[in-house]
C-alpha cells in the first residue's frame, strides 16, 4: 500500500476534528475561490476535488449560486458535506480512479492533490484537464518542498505529503492542458504552499 492510500482512513478518523477546526481557522483562501469564480456566468458548474467537510469552499459556492459537486475519499467528512450543503452532489470515491460527472465549468482542488505522490500528482493534472470544459478553470493548491515524500502529524494521525518543485509543477499544467493565469507562494511558513490560477486551454 502506498503512503497515500492511507491519508482517507485517517480524514476518517478526524473527521469531527478537521471539522472543529474548520469552524476556527478562518477562511483564507476565499481571495482564491473569488478570483476562481469572478468570470463565471450564475448558476456555473463546478468541481470541489477533495471537499473534505464541505466547508468553508463547497457551502460558499453553493451559497453564490454555482451547482456544486464534491469529491472525496472519506465518508465520515462526506456525512458533514450533505449536511453542510443539502444543494450539493457529492461523490464518495479515490480522486485517481473516481467519476465525479462533469463537465466542469470549474474546480477547485485545494490541499488535497498534494496528498499524493508526485507521478500521481502529474496523472491527476491530466483528469482535471479531462473533468474541465474548454475554457474552464481551475484553483490548485500545492506543496513546494520538491520532496517526493513525506509525513507529518495532525489529531494524532499521520498523513503523507508530496511535491514536484514549484516550477515542474507549472510545466506539467500546461502540458496536462492548461495555461497558468497566476501562481504564487501563498503561505511561505508551510513548506512553501503554491497556490496556481489555470484555464484549460481550447
Amino acid at each position: 500500500m502506498s503512503p497515500a492510500d492511507g491519508v482517507t482512513a485517517a480524514y476518517d478518523r478526524i473527521a469531527d476534528a478537521w471539522r472543529a477546526d474548520r469552524d476556527t481557522n478562518g477562511f483564507r483562501e476565499r481571495v482564491w475561490v473569488d478570483r476562481l469564480v469572478g468570470p463565471l456566468a450564475p448558476g456555473a458548474a463546478v468541481l470541489d476535488v477533495g471537499c473534505g467537510c464541505g466547508e468553508p469552499v463547497a457551502a460558499y459556492l453553493a451559497g453564490r449560486g454555482f451547482r456544486v459537486t464534491g469529491l472525496d475519499g472519506s465518508a465520515r467528512m462526506l456525512d458533514h458535506a450533505r449536511r453542510a450543503v443539502p444543494a450539493g452532489v457529492f461523490v464518495h470515491g479515490d480522486m485517481r480512479t473516481a467519476d465525479p460527472g462533469g463537465p466542469f465549468d470549474a474546480a477547485v482542488a485545494w490541499d488535497s492533490v498534494f496528498h499524493l505522490p508526485p507521478a500521481d500528482q502529474t496523472r491527476m493534472f491530466a483528469r482535471l484537464a479531462g473533468w474541465l470544459v474548454p475554457g474552464g478553470r481551475l484553483l490548485i493548491s500545492l506543496g513546494g518542498t520538491a520532496d517526493a515524500g513525506f509525513t507529518s502529524d495532525m489529531h494524532g494521525q499521520t498523513f503523507f505529503y508530496a511535491a514536484h518543485p514549484p516550477a515542474a509543477a507549472l510545466g506539467l499544467l500546461v502540458a496536462a492542458g492548461f495555461a497558468v493565469e497566476h501562481w504564487e507562494v501563498d503561505d511561505p511558513d508551510s513548506r512553501g504552499h503554491v497556490a496556481v490560477l489555470a484555464v484549460r486551454r481550447p
